[in-house]
């Protein structure tokens, strides 16, 4: 066969945009909350499969439903 690979870029940091504005305060207070969710449900996959648990919680962010691939395959290498 012929040798295939994936690569997941992830990034994890809010808007860096300047603007001061009262929506783009709430935007970027919204986008921490959900960068926290994710990082949140990253820690529990890794803390269920470090203790060999039956259920890892992958469907608990969009973040951990990305990288279910790379966590689970034999194959796979992660780089954080």
């Amino acid at each position: 066969g012929v040798p295939g690979g994936k690569l997941t870029l992830v990034d994890l940091a809010g808007s860096e945009r300047a603007h001061d504005s009262q929506s783009h305060v709430r935007q970027r207070r919204v986008e921490g909350a959900e960068i926290n969710k994710s990082l949140l449900a990253l820690k529990e996959c890794i803390r269920a499969m470090d203790v060999a648990q039956s259920h890892i919680p992958f469907r608990a962010s969009k973040l951990t439903l990305v990288l279910r691939e790379a966590f689970t395959s034999k194959r796979s290498r992660t780089v954080m």
